[in-house]
């Protein structure tokens, strides 16, 4: 049986430990707040309701005697016509000075009203007791009022109205001053018997909060303990299996857990990795095809440019009869264009690429035979080397058109080749026109792949060309560096290593 609820425990979704938690510890705290929230709702009710008590009580308090007495004093020295007050309060004088004469019949109304109707009463009590002293007064103060109003307009009646003002509206206003004033202060006991009474019931309440919240966080940290641990040990797996697959441990696979939540993210993710590697293969072969159908696209655009002008110089040397010329150009461009399809192979010996230069260095040297001159010095112990094919041509081409071409009276380019340890070093040098150090380091940024104000331009292009090459068959084993001087000349150095694609076999 303890087997049985064990298993059964086991199974739960993290969905319902999560509920189970949130019923444990959401549903009292809950409660708790609504409970404090009630409690303290029920005290703002009650004070809103003795501050709102407590102000229309003070407008009287402050101005009720004042202004009636004033009023019915000038009612009774005749300064002003009682029956005027028809039409509401009295204004002496025409200039910002004047004073307004207050209607005692609408004060009398409106503090019957406000004391009557607006404030809220309790009764039996001693505010009670008070409200109705004054709604005493002000019926009695209501008929004194009268009395003096009817007595203004009958001649010789001031004496009587004297006394009524002295003895009945005085006595009277200050006996409401009173009771308003002793009306505010059982309000004031009121309201500080209602703080005693939330002293008492917060102190009671925090007690049993207390002992709830500590009951309610001992059982929501059991639970947050056991559940956290359920799902942060495979999900730190998991993370952990992420991360060496995003070192490039792509063999990698997430393992399955009792959590069901957690098994669904780990076949996903197995799935996921299995994709990534199958999709990162190829995309990494047809990365690496394309490249290659774009370099040797490149490589073919050179080539119909330069076979145009040979062509172009081969009819106009036929043109002029320089037969021996003709003979010695369309031989060379047949070599040149023998190296250049090579069986379409992709390697070549270091004795074909010299064989591939001196072709094309002859047939340009026939075309610009007063500015160009040129030397070709390759060690022998490197010529059997397998190395990438038009390695060097579209250096050389490079050198003569930036170089050599721009620069008046002519010049001449050497190429050098030798062995260094594992490596294969050649060399191409113009004492051409140079670059300055501004355009030397945009060459450079082109050649690393940065972006370069060359972009935009054709400088570089078979600079560029060759470097992505050789990186690209050759990897870090591979270097181009470039050192120039404005008006000095240009040296571009290339470093091969061994080609992992090298197969002599196929040459």
């Amino acid at each position: 049986m303890e087997q049985g609820e064990k298993k059964r425990a086991y199974r739960l979704t993290l969905k319902m430990r999560l509920s189970v938690l949130l019923f444990v510890t959401a549903i009292p705290l809950t409660g708790m707040m609504l409970g404090i929230l009630n409690m303290i709702q029920e005290y703002s009710d009650s004070y809103n309701a003795i501050m709102a008590n407590l102000k229309v009580a003070n407008e009287y308090n402050i101005k009720f005697k004042e202004d009636m007495e004033y009023s019915m004093y000038r009612v009774m020295i005749g300064l002003i016509d009682a029956s005027k007050f028809e039409n509401g309060d009295i204004l002496e004088g025409s200039t910002e000075y004047a004073t307004v004469v207050k209607n005692p019949i609408h004060m009398i109304e409106s503090a019957r009203y406000s004391f009557g109707t607006v404030i809220e009463r309790v009764p039996g009590t001693d505010s009670y007791i008070k409200i109705q002293g004054i709604l005493s007064c002000l019926d009695t103060l209501e008929t004194a009022v009268n009395r003096m109003i009817e007595n203004s307009a009958v001649p010789g009646t001031y004496g009587e109205s004297a006394a009524i003002w002295e003895n009945d509206i005085k006595g009277l206003c200050s006996m409401i001053q009173d009771y308003i004033t002793q009306y505010t202060y059982y309000e004031l006991m009121n309201m500080e018997e209602l703080q005693k009474q939330l002293e008492e019931q917060v102190n009671q309440s925090v007690r049993g909060f207390m002992a709830m919240l500590v009951s309610v966080l001992t059982a929501g940290l059991v639970l947050s303990t056991m559940i956290t641990k359920s799902v942060t040990t495979p999900i730190n797996s998991l993370r952990q299996t992420a991360e060496r697959f995003g070192m490039g441990d792509l063999e990698v696979r997430a393992r399955m857990y009792a959590l069901e939540e957690i098994n669904v993210l780990s076949r996903t993710f197995n799935t996921m990795s299995d994709k990534i590697a199958e999709l990162m293969e190829k995309t990494k072969q047809e990365q690496k095809n394309l490249r290659e159908a774009e370099l040797k696209l490149h490589q073919e655009q050179i080539n119909p440019h330069f076979l145009y002008n040979t062509l172009d110089s081969i009819v106009w040397l036929a043109e002029g009869g320089n037969n021996r010329q003709v003979v010695e150009m369309t031989a060379d461009l047949s070599d040149f264009f023998r190296t250049v399809l090579s069986g379409g192979n992709d390697y070549i010996t270091v004795a074909e690429e010299e064989s591939h230069i001196r072709s094309y260095l002859k047939i340009q040297k026939i075309r610009y035979e007063n500015i160009l001159d040129y030397d070709i010095c390759i060690e022998p112990e490197i010529e059997k080397q397998v190395i990438l094919k038009m390695t060097l041509q579209p250096i050389v081409e490079n050198a003569l058109y930036h170089g050599i071409k721009n620069k008046r009276g002519g010049g001449k380019i050497t190429i050098r080749g030798y062995g260094q340890g594992e490596h294969i070093v050649f060399e191409v040098v113009d004492d051409g026109i140079g670059m300055d150090e501004e355009t030397l380091k945009e060459l450079k940024k082109k050649l690393r792949g940065e972006k370069s104000r060359l972009d935009s331009g054709k400088g570089g292009f078979g600079l560029n060309n060759v470097a992505q090459r050789i990186h690209m068959y050759y990897g870090e084993q591979s270097e181009i560096t470039i050192t120039s001087k404005k008006q000095e000349g240009t040296c571009v150095r290339v470093r091969l290593g061994v080609s992992v694609d090298a197969d002599p076999k196929k040459l």
